[in-house]
């Protein structure tokens, strides 16, 4: 008797045991981020910078994590996890080939996986710095974890997704600041998104202050909980923090919907967003957001599942400080490649120039109306 209730205490603590042993592995492996932390700055060789009043591209893209627009992910309904090897090949090629024919002189990218088992463990980073001709790269993780054991079906596994900056030149520091989380279970924190903004500063030759560059992504899937409008709130008080002559840009994807834009229009995924007051109010119409008219449908940069035309605008460009847009679009033409399309922005760097007044027309002197009728006299007899 005594040895079948060790048998039977032995089959209930091993499992026990194992569940904590389990539990401290991940507590001990939970990616923890400070509140604001010192970014690493890999810098490789040297380019020409930024300059004052000088005109430089700027992009900005998610590129969801490299996986194709093939598969409907578990995230949005659908069952896929892990991509296969040739997708995952075909897409990084692609955004390759975006970056290397833009040749963009900065570059703000969303969801880039690194060593992530459900895009084959390869570090995509590096080619896309080497095809956007960057000289120097910052980058932070936002989803990073060991094993990920969801979704049920198919577990995650190893995810290390990044948000990274890009520039042609030099860059001189970067930091990351943490995001609220969203308001959910602890045990699902662990294994969850740690939302941030990767902020870096680039020199400007002939501006006393250098460029501020703010990368992020703010949570999805929020569902009006506040997590938002906590975000939202970080990013409102990093620009008031930045010097009345300090030029700057905040760009990425903020899972939000303009100003004005009727959620019931969309066809799927309506309920993600906020019934009450909408969070980008906070930064809308009070900043500058490059591309303008925030309801016009070209600048729409959000592709559902099988669909080829964008529905909504939830990627944004803001800009402040003494800094311009000359022109700003989303490329549409890559539809193909992730369900995020880029933004492209033409800027330039200092005060606006003055006007400059027309000087008056003063009448030509004698000879040279006698000059240029002798010309013209000339001219005209040569060309019979």
């Amino acid at each position: 008797m005594k040895k079948l209730l060790k048998v039977l205490l032995a089959l209930i603590l091993l499992p026990l045991l194992l569940l904590v042993g389990l539990l401290a592995f991940f507590l001990a492996t939970e990616h923890r981020p400070e509140p604001e932390e010192a970014v690493a700055v890999d810098c490789q060789g040297e380019a020409p910078g930024l300059k004052a009043g000088q005109e430089f591209t700027f992009l900005s893209w998610n590129l969801q994590y490299g996986a194709s627009r093939k598969h409907r992910f578990f995230y949005d309904g659908g069952e896929a996890v892990h991509v296969p090897p040739e997708d995952v090949a075909w897409t990084v090629e692609a955004i390759q080939g975006v970056l290397a024919s833009t040749r963009a002189q900065v570059v703000a990218l969303q969801e880039v996986d690194r060593d992530s088992t459900r895009t084959g463990r390869i570090d995509q980073l590096p080619p896309f710095v080497r095809a956007a001709g960057a000289s120097c790269e910052a980058a932070t993780p936002y989803h990073r974890s060991p094993y990920v054991p969801t979704p049920s079906h198919q577990p995650l596994g190893r995810v290390d997704m990044q948000l990274a900056t890009l520039v042609q030149g030099p860059m001189l520091h970067a930091s990351r600041i943490a995001l609220p989380l969203l308001a959910e279970a602890r045990y699902r924190q662990v294994f969850n998104l740690k939302r941030a903004l990767l902020v870096t500063e680039v020199p400007i030759e002939g501006w006393d202050k250098p460029l501020a560059i703010a990368n992020t992504h703010l949570s999805a899937f929020s569902f009006g909980d506040g997590t938002h409008e906590q975000q939202v709130a970080v990013l409102k008080q990093w620009i008031e923090s930045r010097p009345p002559d300090q030029p700057w840009i905040l760009a990425g994807d903020m899972n939000l919907l303009p100003p004005g834009f009727d959620k019931a229009s969309l066809a799927v995924e309506s309920d993600l967003y906020a019934d009450e007051k909408n969070p980008i109010e906070l930064l809308l119409p009070a900043q500058t957001e490059v591309l303008g008219d925030q309801l016009a449908p070209e600048n729409r940069t959000y592709l559902p599942f099988g669909q080829a035309v964008p529905d909504r605008k939830i990627d944004y460009v803001f800009i402040g400080g003494p800094i311009q847009v000359r022109s700003a679009r989303v490329m549409s033409e890559h539809a193909e490649i992730s369900d995020h399309l880029p933004i492209l922005a033409t800027l330039v760097i200092g005060a606006p120039a003055a006007p400059v007044e027309a000087a008056p027309v003063e009448p030509p002197p004698p000879q040279a109306k006698d000059l240029a009728e002798k010309i013209e006299r000339f001219t005209r007899d040569g060309a019979r």
